[in-house]
């Protein structure tokens, strides 16, 4: 459990929130669940989202600043700003001083603030700040008002675990081997698998249990396999081939949430696996190291070998690119089917 679960719990939170780590479902979860708990009927007047290059300290103080309009608190999220990342908003930053934590240090103590970052910077002044690993002259912002929440990629008996619990919470249990199966077949993504518990809770009507044979209904794996020969046809350059199995998965009413966590999955494999190209360690260990289920561990050399039509910084840009057009479908309202089709486009012409 998180100490932010505890705080949810209790109804006590801290002002400033950074949510933050590799696991982009539960960052977009427990920002929800913040928002909800502050602002339960969030309105233009005292609720502010803003997100990328939309971010701007001149807007923060300006809004944070004002009292609440008939409501205790002012709530504002700010999105994948880059505040805290390994460069960190230079301008703002002078030695001895960063206006950022100036603003927040003079916010009023009705005005509370949700950073939402998939990415920050380990050595990120801010960040250690936030973290109470570094000291700041700046006397007005204290410690106790900031909480920092980093969120891993669950893996192995945490995501059981996960998976256990989202079933119970949908009124049913789930078999022990059934539950293995799910990242089996579709990877570690919560996303993808919250799809396919909630079809599975829906699957199962008055039962109480979700079995093996339940999973195998549901999961069939053809799109999976399908999206496997689109990759490969992308790192081929091949653009006929790709985007008519695009067309073909799209005209047979495909999932286009599951093509494009797929193809999510397959490049960030690809990518991981890279890192490792020219290592000499033996491509098991390799599949093993970069987290790979021991069900699909087999497919590592042709992932490998689809990695070789890249540069690293190429797979790298792309990876980023999918985790970007994720973001904007999740909280922007971008159409699924829009982000892979542009996805497609990049990659075809990298």
């Amino acid at each position: 459990m998180y100490q932010i679960d505890k705080e949810l719990q209790l109804n006590k939170l801290h002002r400033y929130h950074l949510l933050c780590g590799d696991e982009v479902y539960l960052i977009h979860a427990y920002r929800q669940a913040l928002e909800k708990r502050l602002s339960p009927s969030p309105d233009d007047m005292n609720f502010l989202s803003v997100s990328g290059d939309e971010a701007d300290l001149d807007q923060l103080a300006d809004f944070g600043m004002l009292a609440p309009f008939m409501s205790e608190r002012r709530v504002i999220v700010i999105r994948d700003s880059g505040w805290f990342d390994k460069g960190g908003d230079k301008e703002s930053v002078k030695k001895g001083s960063d206006r950022l934590l100036e603003i927040l240090g003079n916010l009023p103590k009705t005005t509370y603030v949700i950073f939402a970052e998939r990415h920050v910077g380990a050595k990120n002044p801010r960040f250690l700040y936030f973290t109470g690993k570094q000291k700041s002259e700046i006397q007005t912002l204290k410690s106790a008002d900031m909480l920092v929440t980093e969120f891993k990629s669950l893996q192995g008996p945490d995501l059981i675990k996960w998976i256990a619990g989202y079933a119970d919470h949908g009124g049913k249990r789930i078999s022990k081997k059934a539950a293995y199966m799910l990242p089996e077949r579709l990877g570690s993504d919560m996303f993808l698998l919250s799809k396919e518990l909630d079809k599975l809770i829906g699957y199962t009507g008055q039962r109480s249990e979700i079995k093996e044979s339940d999973v195998e209904a549901i999961t069939g794996g053809a799109v999976s396999a399908k999206v496997y020969e689109l990759t490969d046809a992308v790192a081929m350059g091949d653009r006929v081939k790709a985007l008519t199995i695009y067309r073909n998965l799209v005209y047979n009413k495909e999932s286009v949430d599951e093509i494009f966590i797929s193809l999510m999955r397959q490049f960030d494999t690809m990518y991981r696996l890279k890192g490792f190209e020219g290592s000499g360690i033996p491509i098991d260990s390799i599949a093993e190291k970069v987290g790979m289920p021991p069900a699909v561990r087999w497919k590592a050399r042709s992932y490998m070998k689809m990695a070789g039509s890249f540069t690293y910084p190429g797979l790298e840009k792309l990876v980023i690119y999918l985790a970007e057009l994720d973001e904007q479908v999740k909280t922007e309202g971008l159409a699924r089917q829009v982000a892979a089709e542009l996805f497609l486009i990049k990659a075809l012409t990298k």
